[in-house]
Protein backbone atom coordinates (compact mmCIF):
# COMPACT_ATOMS: atom_id res chain seq x y z
CA UNK A 1 0.00 0.00 0.00
CA UNK A 2 1.27 3.32 -1.15
CA UNK A 3 1.53 6.50 0.84
CA UNK A 4 -0.05 9.42 0.48
CA UNK A 5 1.90 12.55 -0.28
CA UNK A 6 0.33 15.84 0.31
CA UNK A 7 1.04 18.56 -3.02
CA UNK A 8 3.11 20.64 -1.14
CA UNK A 9 4.83 20.74 2.58
CA UNK A 10 3.61 24.09 4.87
CA UNK A 11 5.15 22.71 8.38
CA UNK A 12 1.79 21.05 9.75
CA UNK A 13 2.07 20.24 13.18
CA UNK A 14 -0.07 16.77 12.76
CA UNK A 15 1.53 15.52 9.16
CA UNK A 16 4.42 17.47 7.98
CA UNK A 17 7.52 15.73 7.63
CA UNK A 18 9.57 18.83 8.49
CA UNK A 19 8.07 19.79 11.89
CA UNK A 20 11.06 18.39 14.33
CA UNK A 21 8.21 19.01 17.32
CA UNK A 22 5.07 17.80 15.34
CA UNK A 23 3.24 14.47 15.12
CA UNK A 24 4.78 13.33 11.70
CA UNK A 25 1.48 11.39 10.89
CA UNK A 26 1.79 9.29 7.18
CA UNK A 27 -1.47 8.29 5.73
CA UNK A 28 -2.54 5.59 3.10
CA UNK A 29 -6.06 4.72 1.75
CA UNK A 30 -8.18 2.00 0.98
CA UNK A 31 -10.97 2.22 -1.05
CA UNK A 32 -12.81 5.73 0.33
CA UNK A 33 -11.01 5.76 3.51
CA UNK A 34 -7.63 7.34 4.80
CA UNK A 35 -5.99 5.51 7.76
CA UNK A 36 -3.08 6.47 9.82
CA UNK A 37 -1.18 4.24 12.12
CA UNK A 38 0.14 5.93 14.94
CA UNK A 39 2.24 4.71 18.37
CA UNK A 40 1.18 7.48 20.89
CA UNK A 41 4.19 8.67 22.43
CA UNK A 42 4.17 8.19 26.88
CA UNK A 43 4.51 11.78 26.65
CA UNK A 44 1.03 12.69 25.71
CA UNK A 45 -0.74 10.69 28.01
CA UNK A 46 -3.45 12.62 30.40
CA UNK A 47 -3.86 9.28 32.76
CA UNK A 48 -0.81 7.32 33.72
CA UNK A 49 -0.62 5.04 30.74
CA UNK A 50 -3.68 6.91 28.68
CA UNK A 51 -2.86 9.13 25.93
CA UNK A 52 -4.32 12.86 26.20
CA UNK A 53 -7.55 13.19 24.69
CA UNK A 54 -6.63 15.97 23.11
CA UNK A 55 -4.13 14.36 20.94
CA UNK A 56 -6.37 11.96 19.96
CA UNK A 57 -8.80 14.56 18.85
CA UNK A 58 -5.56 16.26 17.26
CA UNK A 59 -5.14 12.44 14.93
CA UNK A 60 -8.86 12.62 14.52
CA UNK A 61 -8.74 16.07 12.93
CA UNK A 62 -5.79 15.68 10.95
CA UNK A 63 -6.94 12.21 9.10
CA UNK A 64 -9.92 14.00 8.32
CA UNK A 65 -9.00 16.74 6.86
CA UNK A 66 -6.23 14.17 4.66
CA UNK A 67 -9.82 12.77 4.32
CA UNK A 68 -11.08 15.71 2.33
CA UNK A 69 -7.57 16.21 0.42
CA UNK A 70 -7.14 12.82 -0.70
CA UNK A 71 -10.45 11.41 -1.38
CA UNK A 72 -12.80 14.73 -2.23
CA UNK A 73 -9.81 16.54 -3.60
CA UNK A 74 -10.43 19.81 -1.15
CA UNK A 75 -8.28 21.27 1.21
CA UNK A 76 -10.71 21.74 4.40
CA UNK A 77 -10.73 23.65 7.61
CA UNK A 78 -12.13 22.21 10.65
CA UNK A 79 -15.71 23.85 11.27
CA UNK A 80 -16.79 21.51 14.34
CA UNK A 81 -15.42 17.97 15.31
CA UNK A 82 -16.92 15.76 18.10
CA UNK A 83 -15.27 13.25 19.16
CA UNK A 84 -16.65 10.22 21.77
CA UNK A 85 -14.29 8.16 24.02
CA UNK A 86 -15.60 4.64 24.18
CA UNK A 87 -12.86 3.10 25.78
CA UNK A 88 -9.01 4.48 26.99
CA UNK A 89 -6.75 5.04 24.38
CA UNK A 90 -3.29 3.55 25.60
CA UNK A 91 0.01 5.27 25.17
CA UNK A 92 2.74 2.95 23.57
CA UNK A 93 0.33 1.09 21.56
CA UNK A 94 0.21 1.53 18.11
CA UNK A 95 -3.41 2.52 17.25
CA UNK A 96 -5.30 2.86 13.65
CA UNK A 97 -6.99 5.83 12.90
CA UNK A 98 -9.65 5.54 9.81
CA UNK A 99 -11.81 8.38 8.00
CA UNK A 100 -14.31 8.35 5.64
CA UNK A 101 -16.34 11.57 3.78
CA UNK A 102 -19.84 10.82 5.50
CA UNK A 103 -21.80 13.44 3.30
CA UNK A 104 -19.98 15.53 0.84
CA UNK A 105 -23.68 17.26 -0.76
CA UNK A 106 -23.41 20.57 0.80
CA UNK A 107 -21.78 22.99 -0.94
CA UNK A 108 -19.93 24.82 1.73
CA UNK A 109 -18.53 21.58 3.71
CA UNK A 110 -18.04 17.84 3.90
CA UNK A 111 -19.23 15.38 7.08
CA UNK A 112 -16.60 13.42 7.73
CA UNK A 113 -16.59 10.21 10.02
CA UNK A 114 -13.47 8.53 11.77
CA UNK A 115 -12.78 5.78 14.03
CA UNK A 116 -9.81 4.22 16.33
CA UNK A 117 -9.81 0.55 16.91
CA UNK A 118 -6.97 -1.44 18.49
CA UNK A 119 -7.20 -5.33 18.34
CA UNK A 120 -10.37 -5.07 16.27
CA UNK A 121 -12.10 -3.09 19.40
CA UNK A 122 -13.01 0.78 18.34
CA UNK A 123 -11.73 2.96 21.69
CA UNK A 124 -13.08 6.22 20.34
CA UNK A 125 -15.09 8.08 17.43
CA UNK A 126 -15.48 11.56 15.54
CA UNK A 127 -17.13 13.42 13.20
CA UNK A 128 -17.97 16.96 12.06
CA UNK A 129 -18.26 19.13 9.32
CA UNK A 130 -14.96 20.38 7.40
CA UNK A 131 -15.72 23.40 5.35
CA UNK A 132 -13.76 23.63 1.77
CA UNK A 133 -11.01 26.26 1.53
CA UNK A 134 -10.87 28.33 -1.93
CA UNK A 135 -8.04 26.09 -2.78
CA UNK A 136 -8.54 23.04 -4.60
CA UNK A 137 -5.63 20.14 -4.58
CA UNK A 138 -3.21 20.49 -7.06
CA UNK A 139 -1.41 17.51 -8.40
CA UNK A 140 1.67 16.60 -6.63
Amino acid sequence: MEELRFPEDRGCFGCSPSNPVGLGLRFYREGNRVFSRYRIAERFHGAPGVAHGGIVATIFDEVCCATAVFVANSYVVTGELTVRYEAPCPVESELEFSAWVEDDGHPRYAVIRAQTVLDGNVLARAGGRFFYTSRKVSAP
